[in-house]
């Protein structure tokens, strides 16, 4: 009877327990790498596998699933030999039940809906039995603990009813269980309401459906559990025959032998960790590619403000060049200037410091203060006009970003913080970068750049700015010296050398003229080329800023996504050869 499977052992092999062990550190490597995904991870999930690790050490477990009114409770009652669990027509079983052996009949709810049972039946020596409510119960709550229950099994025995085999709730969660690799083995009960001829065809329905459903052609066992249960009760050995029981006897007794039991007991805690890795690593690919945009989108950002930043030091040579031109030309000026004016010719304008510096003033430096202020000016514009561009381009990018994240969502049972935090940081950029253009003001900046250009030259020249312009400032820096660099020094010794005192005094002019020249156009060069820079930095550093959490999160992801998916995809590989193995030693 099979009563008599009570009688054996449950003890693990060295080569067994070498399988666990491999298998219990796969689980743990598999828990620690879904780590990687945070909050993203659902509970479910982690609790499914932890129910795995710990199932490697319990009992084999046997889950009963099926409708309502399909005969499971009578069936659990046949299988023990005792009526343990309430029959009826109508839904009996409220709650997941799970029985196990115990001196005396007791029971303890563990939780809300998981009622422990416990009974001396030999057979619950060797493994424990988990009674389900009908996967078409009334309580929808009821299915949902069955889906939940189903990836601790080791084995599904589903009881159909032979009067209505394989109904359509019935194949939507035998779906479910195929998702978890589960051994499926078929019970179809109430077969003694059925002719033997009807026997055969509802059998041959069941396995040709069964079969298309699981893509493998599974065990079927049609039953009377009402019959088995008299035949029990009465030690009817007829009628046990009649029942159909025998053969469960002979599938539990030795077509699931105590070494087949323990490879499915290895087999379905796997099962359980190749669903879950499979999700989380399809998962990070997708996340993944979606990061590789990401990723791409901030090297183009970068590849852009570089490109930026060699533009516009390219085009600012010109720019100062022609200032410098400026300056080149009024020293020529003073070239010609001082050889018309410091000679014998001129020794009377040359006692006359006012009237030099006037002439000086007017046909040397002449406008050079406006032209210096047009050309600096020029240059304002057009970095401020630059910096507006880029912002423009920085914020058009960014919006083409956020429109395309709504095309691009992930979906699917995995947790959604990923997607929303990558969206509300690429929402929040865009967002600033639209501000700043909308709020550009182009006079403000300009205002505020030519009061920075104009402090850093009377910085570097020691000289108050005051409210003059950079070019009056200039014309200042340079017209400091003109008196000592014309007739005033001559006066004293005119009258008696002036024959050799000119040339040599205009000679001295001249250099002075050139060094002052050269200092200003240093000057001017020095701190053009600092202002200048420090404002391609700043707008660079501003766009930078203002995209960091964005970039922070793509770079972070990346690299946590990444090396989550390289361990994902080891352990999955390795749980496969792992399965193969076991698989092939249960062959």
């Amino acid at each position: 009877m099979i009563g008599r499977i009570g009688q054996q052992q449950s003890i693990l092999g060295d080569r067994e327990a070498e399988l666990r062990a491999a298998e219990q550190t796969l689980l743990e490597r598999l828990l620690a790498a879904l780590g990687q995904f945070g909050s993203d991870v659902a509970a479910g999930d982690l609790q499914r596998l932890r129910e795995a690790i710990e199932q490697l050490s319990e009992l084999f477990l046997i889950v009963i699933a099926g409708e309502f009114n399909s005969g499971k409770s009578s069936f659990i009652n046949a299988l023990l030999g005792e009526r343990v669990l309430a029959e009826g027509v109508t839904p009996t079983t409220d709650r997941i039940n799970i029985l196990r052996w115990g001196e005396q009949p007791g029971q303890e709810l563990i939780e809300d809906f998981l009622l422990l049972r416990t009974y001396p039946a030999p057979l619950l020596g060797e493994l424990n039995i988990v009674d389900t409510p009908g996967t078409n119960a009334i309580i929808r709550r009821h299915e949902e603990l069955t889906r939940e229950f189903v990836p601790r099994s080791d084995l599904v025995l589903f009881v159909t009813s032979a009067d209505r085999p394989f109904t359509e709730s019935e194949r939507e969660f035998l779906s479910h269980i195929r998702e978890w690799g589960k051994k499926i083995v078929f019970i179809i009960n109430k077969v003694d309401i059925l002719s033997s001829a009807d026997v055969d065809e509802v059998t041959r329905f069941v396995r040709t459906n069964g079969t298309m459903l699981l893509g493998v052609e599974p065990t079927i066992l049609p039953v009377s559990a009402r019959q088995a249960l008299k035949a029990r009760e009465a030690d009817d050995q007829p009628l046990w025959q009649q029942s159909g029981f025998s053969a469960v006897e002979d599938y539990l007794l030795r077509t699931l032998d105590e070494e087949q039991r323990v490879r499915l007991k290895l087999l379905n805690p796997l099962g359980v960790a190749l669903k879950i890795a499979s999700t989380y690593r399809s998962t990070a690919d997708e996340r993944l590619s979606t990061l590789t945009d990401d990723v791409k989108a901030i090297e183009n950002i970068d590849s852009q403000l570089k490109a930026y930043r060699d533009e516009m030091n390219r085009d600012f040579a010109p720019r100062l060049s022609r200032i410098e031109l400026l300056l080149n030309e009024t020293e020529q000026r003073g070239y010609e200037f001082f050889d018309e004016h410091v000679r014998l010719g001129r020794m009377r304008d040359l006692i006359k410091p006012s009237q030099i510096q006037e002439q000086f003033q007017r046909e040397v430096i002449g406008n050079l203060d406006h032209e210096i202020d047009r050309e600096v000016q020029g240059i304002i514009d057009w970095l401020i006009e630059r910096n507006l561009r880029l912002w423009q381009e920085v914020n058009a990018y960014l919006d083409r970003r956020q429109i395309s994240r709504h095309r691009d969502q992930l979906v699917g049972e995995v947790g959604q913080n990923f997607t929303y935090n990558r969206q509300a940081l690429l929402t929040s950029v865009g967002t600033s970068t639209q501000q700043i253009v909308s709020t550009y003001n182009r006079e403000a900046e300009a205002a505020q750049l030519s009061s920075d250009i104009r402090g850093t030259l009377a910085t570097t020249a020691i000289t108050e700015v005051g409210a003059v312009g950079l070019g009056a400032l200039l014309v200042t820096i340079l017209s400091a010296g003109i008196a000592d660099l014309t007739g005033i020094l001559l006066a004293t010794g005119i009258a008696v050398g002036g024959f050799y005192i000119i040339p040599a005094k205009r000679r001295q002019v001249k250099r002075e003229f050139h060094a002052k020249m050269s200092e200003l156009r240093d000057q001017l060069a020095r701190s053009l080329n600092r202002q200048v820079s420090a404002e391609i930095n700043e707008a660079i550093t501003r766009v930078t800023d203002t995209i960091a959490p964005y970039t922070r999160f793509v770079r972070l992801q990346h690299e946590q996504l990444s090396s989550a998916r390289t361990e994902l995809a080891a352990v999955e590989s390795s749980l496969k050869r792992l399965r193969t193995e076991i698989s092939g030693e249960s062959a």
